[in-house]
Protein backbone atom coordinates (compact mmCIF):
# COMPACT_ATOMS: atom_id res chain seq x y z
CA UNK A 1 0.00 0.00 0.00
CA UNK A 2 1.12 3.71 -0.86
CA UNK A 3 0.16 6.63 0.33
CA UNK A 4 1.06 9.81 -1.00
CA UNK A 5 2.34 12.54 1.43
CA UNK A 6 3.96 15.75 0.88
CA UNK A 7 7.37 17.01 1.60
CA UNK A 8 7.13 19.68 4.44
CA UNK A 9 10.90 20.16 3.95
CA UNK A 10 10.60 21.04 0.62
CA UNK A 11 8.15 24.63 0.56
CA UNK A 12 9.09 26.22 -2.91
CA UNK A 13 7.24 23.04 -5.13
CA UNK A 14 5.56 21.14 -2.65
CA UNK A 15 6.64 17.90 -4.36
CA UNK A 16 4.56 14.70 -3.13
CA UNK A 17 6.86 11.52 -2.25
CA UNK A 18 5.63 8.24 -1.57
CA UNK A 19 5.69 6.28 1.49
CA UNK A 20 5.35 2.63 1.74
CA UNK A 21 3.23 1.56 4.71
CA UNK A 22 2.58 -2.18 5.44
CA UNK A 23 -1.25 -3.20 6.85
CA UNK A 24 -1.07 -3.92 10.15
CA UNK A 25 -3.17 -6.94 12.01
CA UNK A 26 -5.19 -4.04 13.30
CA UNK A 27 -5.95 -2.42 10.29
CA UNK A 28 -7.05 -6.05 8.81
CA UNK A 29 -9.39 -5.91 12.49
CA UNK A 30 -10.85 -3.16 11.34
CA UNK A 31 -11.48 -3.34 7.70
CA UNK A 32 -13.02 -7.29 8.62
CA UNK A 33 -15.30 -5.72 11.60
CA UNK A 34 -16.53 -2.86 8.92
CA UNK A 35 -17.52 -5.83 6.69
CA UNK A 36 -19.16 -7.57 9.08
CA UNK A 37 -21.38 -4.60 10.04
CA UNK A 38 -22.12 -4.14 6.49
CA UNK A 39 -23.08 -7.71 5.88
CA UNK A 40 -25.35 -7.60 8.94
CA UNK A 41 -27.00 -5.01 7.71
CA UNK A 42 -28.08 -6.05 3.72
CA UNK A 43 -28.90 -9.44 5.82
CA UNK A 44 -31.51 -7.00 8.01
CA UNK A 45 -32.74 -5.09 4.92
CA UNK A 46 -33.82 -8.19 3.13
CA UNK A 47 -35.35 -9.79 6.18
CA UNK A 48 -37.23 -6.63 6.82
CA UNK A 49 -38.26 -6.88 2.30
CA UNK A 50 -39.12 -10.37 2.69
CA UNK A 51 -41.54 -9.24 5.87
CA UNK A 52 -43.20 -6.96 3.74
CA UNK A 53 -43.72 -8.66 0.53
CA UNK A 54 -45.42 -11.36 2.79
CA UNK A 55 -47.53 -8.93 4.12
CA UNK A 56 -48.41 -7.51 0.87
CA UNK A 57 -48.98 -11.01 -0.57
CA UNK A 58 -51.51 -11.79 2.73
CA UNK A 59 -53.53 -8.69 1.83
CA UNK A 60 -53.98 -9.77 -1.68
CA UNK A 61 -55.61 -13.25 -1.13
CA UNK A 62 -57.98 -11.42 1.28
Amino acid sequence: MAIRSKNKKNSSGGNNTITNTEVTADDLALIGAGLTVLGDLFAFLSLVKVREETKDEEKEKS
